[in-house]
């Protein structure tokens, strides 16, 4: 998989030249209102075949009302204290609301789920610094920004992607946030929030597509017994 270096990044990036290889980024089109069932699995399916080319283990087409939102995933982030909680701008409580996502979730009909494998799984399960559990939310997110463009770029101008993991721990690696200090985002147009901070209830939807997962880091379970670790992501299209 060809990928470029950056100097500011601890992860390498998807090069320009490989999106385009693999069909991603042609050409603009006209905005999108009353698009046909049809076009619009069509445009889905495309998405799913650019998941997997970037590396996801799986990606699935679901209906957007089977995304269900719950407030205690917020109340997670308070209890116990999350360090990222009030000390980021895309995470609690200054992400959106679950009363929020309950009103925008159904304007939408579709959305894209993917799920990466992280390896090896001790990395994320037993990290022995930041940097082994940053990356891999960080490839999370580059993957969930990029499909959520190139549905922008075919006319779906209200795509919106939600990751996992706080964007001040996978882009900021643990700085301080600059939109709440005032300041311009280190990383605009990639930081997003993750699915939990909005109340998206991953766990429940992953059980329902068939998919194993488990709630790692609950120590003090050897990283050993998991039998995998997983990241996971969204993108609403239309």
């Amino acid at each position: 998989m060809q990928q470029s270096k950056n100097k500011k990044d601890f992860f390498p990036r998807f090069s320009p030249e490989f999106l385009r290889s693999i069909g991603m980024f042609q050409k603009p089109k006209l905005p999108k209102v009353d698009v046909s069932e049809e076009e619009l699995l069509e445009d889905l399916n495309r998405y799913v075949d650019f998941a997997l080319k970037l590396g996801c283990e799986d990606a699935k087409i679901i209906p957007a009302t089977m995304v269900r939102v719950d407030e205690r995933l917020r109340l997670k982030c308070r209890i116990s204290m999350c360090h990222h909680y009030n000390n980021c701008a895309n995470c609690p409580p200054h992400s959106p609301t679950v009363e929020e996502m309950k009103k925008i979730i159904p304007m939408y009909r579709y959305a894209i789920v993917i799920k990466r494998n992280v390896e090896p799984k001790e990395e994320f399960v037993d990290p022995k610094e930041d940097i082994d559990i940053a990356r891999h939310y960080r490839k999370n997110m580059e993957i969930v920004g990029l499909l959520e463009a190139q549905a922008f770029s075919d006319g779906y101008y209200f795509a919106m992607g939600f990751a996992g993991g706080s964007c001040q721990h996978a882009l900021c690696m643990m700085q301080e946030c600059n939109v709440l200090r005032g300041k311009r985002c280190r990383f605009v147009l990639k930081a997003r929030p993750a699915m939990e901070a909005v109340g998206i209830d991953v766990m429940h939807l992953a059980l329902k597509l068939g998919w194993e997962v488990y709630p790692v880091r609950a120590r003090p379970i050897p990283p050993e017994e998991f039998p995998c670790a997983k990241t996971f992501g969204i993108v609403f299209v239309h």
